[in-house]
């Protein structure tokens, strides 16, 4: 069920999203339960059976600080789209989230003046912000997949998906001490990268201990002793919810844009897949993925809130936070990765 949702979550966001830093983890403390013993591969299986689940409903909390100077959305030199969009990266963020079975979900991300709803339908995505009073659907035609949510934050099953993908010789595994998550006995899987080319020190997920739907991930940076990364649930329900909860009708005085994914295009940007997609060097924990300059829009670098958040560097311009670093050359690339600024430069050429 998961990895058709993950599926619309864009390629080069998710690198970014790993990349919080938070002082105060979500999991309170409290006495493990007592669990029978499972080994990796055991919590690894049950893991897999998280597919069976038929729906959820429940209340996702995302901490993160990436360590960023403070970029006020409006006023001279501010490009506020750009801090709208980071804003996401940083802060907490609290969204509930409801999920029914492969094709239906609905993220709401929720602000303290307002609402940024995603409500996926099958072929068919709304994305609605109340603060702005605008609505944008996006349906699929044909043969084409379905839409990207994109704008709405990865659940900690989306999230622990996209790590858990990283599982093979490069990734050490094994089972700490189990937990309480969101009133569910979870096991605790913990991966742990063998390279040192990368600045990913461990992923911790814990794994509900009767469905197996990862309940929290945190991700912690090579030599911290604290998650540089959270998002976990603080409350899950395994009601399915109700076909009702996935339909949106627009308020009458909002701004509605319509936009239709055709086989072969990019749900919102209407780009060539060869084009837009990203290229990846290196490999597991060490990879860096480059989108080519024709992929990146011109004046990124002279965006005046790009360059507020990044450094000069040879070549180009650093963005550098604990767990993802970013590279922008001077030639127009992008190239982002779990790695240091030294690794993205080789990567560079």
């Amino acid at each position: 069920m998961q990895r058709r949702l993950l599926r619309w979550v864009p390629a080069v966001v998710a690198p970014v999203v790993v990349a919080g830093a938070i002082t105060v983890p979500l999991v309170a403390a409290a006495a493990p339960p007592d669990l029978a013993a499972k080994t990796p591969a055991q919590v690894l299986q049950l893991v897999a059976k998280a597919k069976d689940v038929a729906g959820f409903s429940g209340t996702v909390r995302q901490t993160s600080d990436l360590g960023l100077p403070s970029i006020p959305s409006t006023g001279a030199g501010t490009d506020s789209d750009t801090a709208s969009a980071l804003d996401l990266l940083t802060g907490t963020r609290t969204a509930r989230v409801e999920v029914a079975g492969d094709t239906k979900a609905r993220i709401a991300i929720l602000d303290d003046s307002a609402e940024r709803d995603v409500i996926a339908n099958g072929r068919s995505v709304w994305v609605w912000s109340s603060d702005k009073g605008t609505a944008l659907h996006v349906t699929a035609s044909g043969t084409a997949a379905a839409p990207e949510r994109e704008g709405a934050l990865p659940t900690p099953s989306e999230a622990a998906e996209q790590l858990l993908a990283k599982v093979d010789g490069t990734t050490r595994v094994s089972v700490d001490t189990s937990q309480r998550v969101a009133g569910r006995d979870a096991y605790t899987l913990v991966l742990t990268p063998r390279t040192t080319a990368t600045t990913i020190g461990s992923v911790r997920i814990a794994v509900d201990a009767t469905t197996g739907l990862p309940l929290d991930v945190q991700v912690v940076a090579r030599g911290a002793s604290s998650p540089a990364f959270e998002t976990g649930f603080t409350a899950i329900d395994y009601t399915v919810p109700a076909a009702s909860r996935f339909e949106f009708t627009p308020p009458s005085d909002a701004k509605v844009t319509t936009k239709t994914v055709a086989p072969g295009r990019h749900a919102q940007r209407g780009e060539p897949d060869a084009a837009a997609r990203p290229a990846v060097s290196g490999s597991g924990w060490a990879s860096v993925v480059t989108l080519g300059a024709d992929a990146v829009p011109s004046d990124l670098a002279s965006n005046p809130t790009v360059r507020r958040l990044t450094t000069e560097v040879a070549d180009g311009r650093v963005l550098h936070s604990s767990l993802v670093n970013v590279l922008l050359t001077d030639d127009g690339r992008v190239l982002a990765g779990a790695v240091p600024v030294s690794g993205l430069q080789s990567a560079a050429g």
